[in-house]
């Protein structure tokens, strides 16, 4: 049953892309478009901050409030649920760059054919099923619960599109949807092909300026390698010196923290990320 509600993910992102083609009939007017530009930013947020950040390593400690909460959100963006994406976020750390990473560019395809397999491609592969879901996640029923209804959350945010502002507003809502999953898709694809790496991880993840744009800073992808837990993500070297970037999940969790609502945020101390540096070691 399991693998069955988890196979209505792919089918829901598929029919978020068709129904983009709404906005061919209705046109996309200001009001739709802050609507979209919005649950483009929110969701995203719910993604970076708690599904990837928080959930799946625990780079800062919140209230359970704030994991479902942010569990809802980020599954309302057709990212699944919370067991599910954990579950395949460790087997892509775990494997990553070799042929048993579920969405990797590289193995066994390459070229564009890598590039559209882990864009796009890997959903429909026998590894959208992960083997085995992380048991902590498990262990929260209500955890549990969003994970296997993942896709109430999506239709309901769909439903209420086109309450608010009918065909537009769905079409709009389908835009955003369809731009989040490419956007976080970027970070498996875009990431590990074109851009720096200032930290040795024996992978190739690499940091991507535009990649962290849209993704609100997750594409400093090769620093996240090099020190997993880091709840910042903005970091490179230059000159043999560390150097902030922007990092807007980065100040979004600062923000939560200012609310009582993040606590004991793990930062790597400069030495031990000079220390990861291919260049400028201390």
């Amino acid at each position: 049953m399991r693998r069955v509600l988890h196979g209505v993910g792919p089918v829901l992102i598929g029919l978020a892309h068709l129904g983009c083609a709404l906005l061919l009939v209705t046109g996309l007017g200001l009001g739709a478009g802050l609507w979209a530009l919005a649950l483009y930013v929110v969701r995203m947020l719910a993604t970076t901050a708690i599904y990837h950040r928080l959930i799946a390593h625990r780079s800062f400690d919140a209230p359970r409030p704030v994991w479902w909460i942010g569990s809802l959100i980020a599954a309302s963006s057709g990212q699944m649920g919370p067991s599910w994406w954990k579950a395949h976020h460790q087997q892509h750390h775990r494997h990553v760059d070799t042929s048993a990473d579920p969405h990797t560019p590289l193995h066994p395809r390459k070229g564009w054919a890598g590039f559209w397999y882990s864009q796009l491609g890997w959903l429909l592969s026998p590894e959208f099923h992960p083997a085995q879901l992380p048991a902590d996640v498990e262990a929260d029923p209500v955890l549990r619960l969003i994970d296997r209804l993942h896709m109430v959350p999506v239709l309901a945010l769909g439903w209420l599109s086109w309450q608010l502002g009918g065909l537009e507003w769905l079409g709009a809502y389908c835009l955003s949807t369809t731009l989040l999953f490419h956007g976080v898709a970027s970070v498996n694809s875009v990431a590990h092909l074109v851009g720096d790496q200032p930290f040795a991880t024996g992978d190739a993840s690499r940091n991507n300026g535009w990649v962290a744009l849209i993704t609100l800073g997750e594409g400093w992808h090769n620093l996240h390698h090099a020190m997993q837990s880091s709840v910042r993500q903005g970091y490179t070297v230059c000159g043999g010196k560390l150097v902030l970037l922007p990092d807007p999940t980065y100040w979004f969790i600062k923000g939560l923290e200012r609310l009582g609502l993040a606590r004991r945020l793990r930062i790597p101390s400069d030495r031990a990320l000079l220390a990861r540096a291919v260049y400028g070691k201390p």
